[in-house]
């Protein structure tokens, strides 16, 4: 689904990106996940950007071009976007196909004064580039009950020889 498609939908209808974007919001750690050529599997942790601010595309991240992420997405477009709320135990999967951006007057637009601790030259460094992802499918699982509930089917799951998961709710699929 594109941004643009949410507009068609009753914003209020499951399965939208509006959901999406309110239950990032609620979560302490966003993973980006890359394939590397080798068919390894890398994640590393990536502050979200306000999805607003650059129209063409689902979210976004600032990086250095000459990563071996960027490199990775180079090979493999295909990437994850994986959250977790510790508050709770929930978890964000996103599927998405990522593209690599070296637009100058777009950085320029974007810049924000934080990014100069990773990024020291400002605005002007060469090696700055935007991540633009359009999300694929997305996925969130809120335990009913939390953290302890998780804990309590664990244990007794393994007490009766079942499966944990077997009582929790499934996830929920919201693209």
């Amino acid at each position: 689904m594109k941004k643009d498609d949410t507009h068609e939908r009753d914003e209020k209808e499951p399965g939208n990106l509006d959901e999406m974007y309110g239950l990032l919001g609620e979560f302490d750690t966003a993973m980006l996940v890359t394939v590397t050529a080798d068919e390894m599997v890398r994640a590393r942790p990536m502050a979200l950007q306000d999805h607003e601010d650059v129209a063409d595309c689902d979210l976004w991240f600032v990086t250095e071009a000459e990563t071996p992420k960027c490199k990775e997405i180079e090979h493999d477009r295909n990437v994850g976007v994986v959250c977790l709320r510790n508050r709770d135990s929930a978890y964000l999967s996103i599927s998405a196909e990522a593209e690599i951006v070296r637009d100058r007057a777009l950085i320029h637009r974007l810049w924000k004064p934080d990014w100069k601790a990773w990024f020291p030259n400002g605005p002007d460094e060469e090696s700055l580039a935007i991540i633009k992802l359009r999300v694929q499918r997305a996925e969130y699982w809120e335990p009913e009950g939390g953290r302890m509930r998780v804990l309590y089917e664990v244990v007794k799951a393994l007490l009766k020889g079942e499966r944990a998961d077997a009582h929790m709710n499934p996830p929920k699929t919201i693209q």
